[in-house]
């Protein structure tokens, strides 16, 4: 499949591209220059020398994938997402944008009037912003540094979407990503949740040390979590 990700310079983004590359997809990397597109492409290249990692301006890169992940700093969601929105008509969209500050306590979720045009989280921006795409949230809460080294997770990733067509291309995604399970968590309503989880993520991972994913127990019809290589 030919994923168009935005944003595969940040931590999340690269580490998605290196595990979907390595699953064998193509990945668009688009950027808002080409300069900056081949910049990131050679990166990537680099972790993955086998990988297929194609540089493109953003507009094309939308164009070209068959799915679009965003990976930007919320901040930048009105000034990204207009100038794509006819090119991800009816593609799922993939929204791993979380809206976070910093204190001294930690990382807290922003919420209410703090979002952008005050939306009710930054997938609903995004699904405002590109209003014909099929706007799904998911991989918030991984942790960059262990997709990026391509390492057992044993995560499961909540998947909400206003499709669940889309949602269920999400899940059978996630299933390439390293010991990650996919998990129908339901509407887009709900994306304000799990966007907030980041916060919480990060807060116990600079309490207790390490790279914490979420686990969820006690589902008895949901699909098997994977089990670790050599398992």
């Amino acid at each position: 499949m030919k994923i168009a990700i935005f944003g595969g310079t940040g931590d999340l983004g690269r580490g998605l591209a290196i595990c979907f590359a390595a699953a064998g997809h193509e990945i668009i990397v688009g950027s808002r220059s080409q300069e900056r597109a081949d910049q990131a492409a050679d990166g990537l290249r680099e972790a993955l020398p086998d990988g297929k990692f194609v540089p493109m301006e953003n507009v094309a890169a939308a164009e070209a994938g068959e799915v679009a992940v965003v990976s930007i700093p919320w901040e930048g969601i009105e000034a990204t997402i207009p100038a794509l929105a006819d090119a991800l008509s009816g593609k799922v969209l993939i929204s791993v944008v979380n809206a976070l500050k910093f204190g001294k306590a930690g990382a807290i979720a922003v919420q209410g009037d703090e979002l952008p045009g005050g939306a009710q989280s930054c997938a609903h921006k995004i699904q405002e912003l590109a209003p014909e795409a099929k706007v799904v949230v998911a991989y918030n809460n991984l942790p960059a540094a262990g997709l990026q080294e391509r390492h057992h997770l044993g995560a499961d990733v909540l998947v909400c979407g206003k499709s669940k067509e889309a949602r269920d291309t999400v899940i059978a995604l996630t299933n390439d990503l390293p010991g990650c399970r996919g998990l129908d968590a339901g509407p887009l309503a709900n994306a304000l949740i799990i966007e907030g989880m980041t916060a919480l993520v990060i807060n116990m991972n600079k309490r207790y040390g390490g790279e914490a994913s979420i686990a969820i127990t006690g589902l008895e019809n949901a699909p098997p979590a994977p089990a670790a290589a050599g398992h």
